[in-house]
């Protein structure tokens, strides 16, 4: 009767025990239900919407600022009162703006602080570079407004009237200071300078003196102003006000996003949290009724257990005299593994006694000899078959690693769960031994043990196998001993054979564990290494082995070393199979003996195709040198102004037997680093010369240029070659200039210098090709004594479209007048080229819009019979206003918006622009409403008038064209294109005239 009411008691104490535990968990719960809901209230969208609306209003206020401030600057305001005030309205946001809302993140406000510290110092750096501006301007004003009334009235109605020298003198100083107003620069300064000095010295002693005095000072102030309020507009524009409102724009964001995103979690915990607290009262109440039904059937159930134990108990004695009997060890577990018993024969094979076990996880028997992978399959296998059987590497007591024969079979109860584990297991380390012995005879080479051929071969098929499963490369290495015959000849072939044990340990011990290292026979080893990370890691480990074998020998008498030569092909780069990868390796490693031994050689099939494609190459190039194969074809240079053929550019050409006739660019960059392309330029400069010679006796004679590479030209014997070469053509040697390219002249600049100078010494002129590719630095276009400029083709092909290269070019061609250096426009491919290159000031260039090069012999026909085109004519004697300049702009700009407008329909792309109805919003019609555009000279002329009414035409179809577009109608849109072009026309066609006109009709003194 004890028996069976002690479990009830317990029953009872363990519920108690649990009721308490469910009514603390339930306050616990509701703490953190209180808790997730004042923490997920604590955002406030109002407090996020005023900072937001502060810091918009900032960088709005910011933008006015540099709005206000570029308007004064160009004078469309000429007041300070808007600027004033938001420049008072920028420090008052900022400090408004340090209220950081305090549900932001400790991290997120102490960056927004940092970032209105430095916002703040920034604004209140450019409030004070504002005051400057202001007074300075309101200086500058006074002043410009005044120069030109005391200007007229100085020139005009001056009594008595000035000499004519000093009326001259004032009158340049007035266009001086006029044009320094519209461009203010440095060296314009600098001339108002020269001026004023010689007008003071003139004026002294005049009667003007007191007017001119007053002049001066006025235009003293105007030079020192205009150029102090550019470098302030600068200062104001180079501060990153604008990047530091972004940055701060961006780092309440993320704050806020930070915030929102740990509200939003806490709102899901509290939801979480109140279901886990409904769901735990359902449990609670279910469990409840259940602990009271399961006391009522306790008593029975405890009495049943009872007589179920005296049976077992005698089934157990039954099985325990079988358990200590058996030969082989048993082991038993739980469930979990936890070690049970043991019998005595497990006490026998691994040293253990039952108590040192018992209670322990059997891995504490594992041997280190199987990974993870192989133990999860065991038991994956256990419990879906209820069994296990296989051999298996323990360690015992001792510490010694042996195999058994184990298995493992589970125990279940009548319900089918696992309640035990039993393994069974015999120790085979002698039949092992016997496996070994078999396995060494076969697979192993008897002086190194190291893997033989046959094992080789093996091995190589699983590293290929491996390496295609684990998308990795494997390199194969062919090792040969340099000098090993020697030292069997001299120390016998005992200390031979000690000398391949130690090299054969040395390879072992350099290896990793997937690595194989195999002998053939002889002094000859094979290495398989799996995994190797680039060729970078190949050459590393090659130089390691190399290395190791080359340290003194042990074995050998004297401390002498042996080195060895190894070839290596690396799989997949070379996808052969097996006895194809060690003969290619075995090729490799010849390749390292013939290159000196004690070295290496990687095999690549890619590389020595493309070595021997390089090598027949670069001797055809030398064999079509030698038989004939190169021509000269010659390309002119015209005189766009004059319409006069000035020169040709030699370029040279291969006449090839099966491929027709090649470019430079197909063979010339193969040669340019080895000295032939010396002997190709030499050809060049001597054939020129001959073809000079020979248009000489026609009566012909026009001076031609040559490419110089940079090898020839900076070659010891260049300048003695070439004097060779004038000497044999004197009639001819004062036509001839050389080409050089300007990253070729980098090179070596003084050494460059020294050449050319030399070469101008026996009158050969210079150009430097391809301007504007290198560096361009004004330094180097000092140094480089070369008479003429050549722009590089890539810029003047895109003047008619981009802005850019018409801006280069221009640049260029300013850069060499100021240089006095000639400039020759290469690359004119249209009629349209040449109008712009024309009006920009270059008047000579060549390209295919002239004429492609052409031979020799057809070239003096072409150059007595060529005209410029009607439109170069008509053009060559006007000397181009400086106003022209940017209509040319605004016309590349105009051009280039209608073509990306016509490409976008032509694909079926959006349109590229917004509000295309209003011609005022694109780059072009802003120009046209500006103030500069306003002023230019002329401005009531019909060229000038005649632009409106097409460019609105063109907005007016663009726009057309969108909604045609936008309505999913292309064909419509494609079908106003024509009208679209035609109004585009009118337009240029109208500023072309207004240009011609302006510079036509300019007035008296300009």
């Amino acid at each position: 009767m004890k028996f069976s009411i002690s479990p009830n008691h317990r029953h009872l104490d363990q519920t108690h025990g649990q009721i308490r535990l469910t009514l603390l968990a339930a306050i616990l719960c509701i703490a953190a239900l209180t808790w997730a809901f004042l923490r997920s209230a604590e955002l406030s969208p109002a407090q996020h919407s005023d900072y937001t609306r502060q810091l918009r209003d900032l960088r709005e206020v910011n933008a006015l600022i540099d709005g206000e401030l570029l308007a004064n600057r160009l004078e469309l305001v000429r007041n300070y009162d808007a600027l004033t005030n938001h420049v008072t309205r920028s420090a008052e946001l900022i400090t408004a703006a340090r209220q950081v809302p305090d549900y932001l993140p400790p991290g997120a406000r102490q960056a927004i602080g940092d970032r209105l510290g430095r916002l703040g110092d920034t604004l209140a750096r450019k409030a004070d570079l504002i005051d400057r501006f202001k007074r300075d301007n309101a200086v500058l004003r006074n002043s410009q407004a005044y120069f030109p009334v005391a200007a007229a009235e100085l020139l005009d109605r001056h009594s008595p009237p000035m000499s004519p020298v000093l009326h001259q003198t004032v009158g340049r100083y007035v266009r001086e200071m006029l044009s320094f107003a519209r461009t203010p620069s440095e060296e314009g300064a600098l001339r108002i300078a020269g001026i004023v000095s010689h007008l003071s010295t003139l004026s002294h002693g005049s009667a003007a003196a007191p007017e001119i005095d007053n002049l001066l000072r006025h235009g003293a102030q105007i030079t020192a102003r205009l150029l102090d309020i550019d470098r302030l507009m600068q200062e104001i524009v180079s501060l990153d006000s604008r990047q530091q409102m972004d940055a701060l724009f961006h780092s309440y964001s993320q704050g806020h996003a930070e915030a929102t995103l740990e509200a939003s979690r806490f709102r899901r915990l509290l939801y979480a949290l109140a279901l886990l607290l409904a769901g735990f009262l359902i449990w609670l109440f279910a469990r409840l009724e259940r602990i009271r039904r399961s006391l009522a059937t306790a008593h029975a159930e405890v009495s049943a257990r009872y007589a179920a134990q005296l049976a077992a108990e005698k089934q157990l004695s039954l099985h325990a005299t079988v358990f200590h009997s058996a030969h082989d060890g048993i082991t038993l577990t739980d469930a979990k593994g936890v070690i049970l018993d043991v019998n005595p024969a497990f006490t026998r094979i691994t040293g253990w006694e039952h108590d040192e076990v018992v209670g322990r996880n059997p891995r504490m028997f594992k041997s280190g000899k199987h990974d993870e992978a192989f133990y999860q399959a065991m038991w994956q296998t256990i419990r879906e078959t209820g069994s296990w059987r296989g051999e298996i590497w323990n360690r015992n007591k001792h510490g010694e690693i042996y195999p058994e024969l184990l298995s493992i079979s589970a125990v279940r109860n009548p319900e089918g769960e696992i309640t035990n584990y039993v393994a069974v297991f015999a120790d085979i380390r002698r039949i092992k031994a016997q496996e070994r012995q078999l396995t060494q005879l076969a697979y192993y080479d008897a002086l190194t043990e190291l893997p033989n051929r046959v094992l080789l071969s093996d091995r190589l098929n699983q590293g290929i196998a491996q390496a295609r499963r684990s998308n990795s490369a494997m390199a194969i290495c062919y090792l040969d001993l340099d000098g090993f015959k020697p030292i069997n000849d001299t120390w016998g072939h005992q200390v031979g054979d000690k000398v391949l044990i130690e090299i054969a340990g040395r390879l072992q011990s350099a290896l990793r564990g997937g690595d194989t290292v195999a002998r053939l026979g002889g002094d000859e080893f094979v290495l398989l290494l799996q995994g190797i990370d680039g060729q970078q890691h190949l050459t590393e480990a090659a130089r390691r082995l190399l290395s190791l074998i080359a340290l003194p020998l042990t074995q050998a008498p004297g401390g002498i070393s042996i080195s060895a030569s190894m070839g290596i092909t690396l799989f997949p780069n070379d996808e052969s199979d097996p006895d194809t990868l060690l003969r290619h390796a075995d090729q490799a490693m010849y390749l390292a003996k013939e290159a000196g031994k004690n070295n290496f050689h990687i095999f690549d099939t890619e590389q020595d195709k493309f070595k021997r494609s390089r090598q027949d190459r670069f001797q055809r190039i030398e064999q079509a040198l030698e038989n004939g194969e190169f021509i000269l074809h010659f390309q002119p240079k015209v005189d766009l102004r004059a319409g006069e053929v000035v020169g040709a550019e030699a370029l040279i050409r291969w006449q090839h037997p099966e491929r027709g006739l090649l470019p430079p660019a197909d063979f010339l960059p193969l040669i340019e680093d080895d000295d032939l392309i010396k002997a190709v330029g030499d050809w060049v400069i001597e054939s020129t010369l001959t073809q000079m010679e020979a248009w000489r006796r026609e009566g012909f004679i026009l001076p031609v240029s040559v490419n110089v590479a940079a090898r020839q030209l900076q070659s010891p014997e260049f300048v003695e070659k070439l004097k060779a070469a004038l000497y044999v053509h004197p009639d001819v040697a004062c036509h001839l200039e050389l080409e050089i390219l300007e990253t070729a002249a980098l090179e070596d600049i003084a050494k460059s210098s020294r050449v050319i100078d030399e070469c101008r010494m026996l009158g050969i002129r210079f150009a430097l090709d391809d301007f504007g590719t290198g560096y361009s630095s004004l330094t180097y276009l000092k140094r480089l004594p070369a008479e003429t400029i050549k722009i590089d083709q890539s810029f003047v092909r895109e003047i008619v479209n981009d802005t850019h290269s018409l801006v280069i070019v221009q640049s260029v061609i300013g850069l060499a007048r100021s240089f006095q250096r000639e400039v020759v426009a290469e690359g004119l491919e249209t009629v349209e080229h040449g109008r712009l290159l024309l009006q920009l000031g270059c008047d000579k260039a060549q390209g295919y819009g002239i004429a492609r090069p052409m031979l020799g012999d057809d070239f003096v026909d072409w150059a007595r019979a060529w005209r410029p085109p009607e439109e170069w004519q008509s053009l060559s004697g006007i000397d181009w206003h400086d106003a022209v300049y940017p209509m040319l702009i605004a016309e590349t700009t105009h051009r280039s918006w209608v073509e990306l407008l016509s490409q976008a329909i032509a694909t079926d792309q959006p349109i590229p622009h917004q509000q295309l109805h209003d011609a005022r919003f694109c780059q072009f019609g802003r120009w046209l409403a500006s103030e500069g555009a306003k002023s230019l000279p002329h401005t009531r002329l019909p060229a000038f008038l005649a632009i409106d009414a097409p460019h609105r035409q063109v907005h007016a179809l663009a726009e057309r064209i969108d909604q045609h577009w936008r309505a999913g109608d292309l064909a419509a849109a494609k079908a106003l294109l024509p009208e679209l072009w035609a109004a585009r026309d009118a337009v240029l066609k109208a500023l072309r005239d207004l240009q011609i006109a302006i510079s036509t009709n300019r007035p008296a003194g300009e």
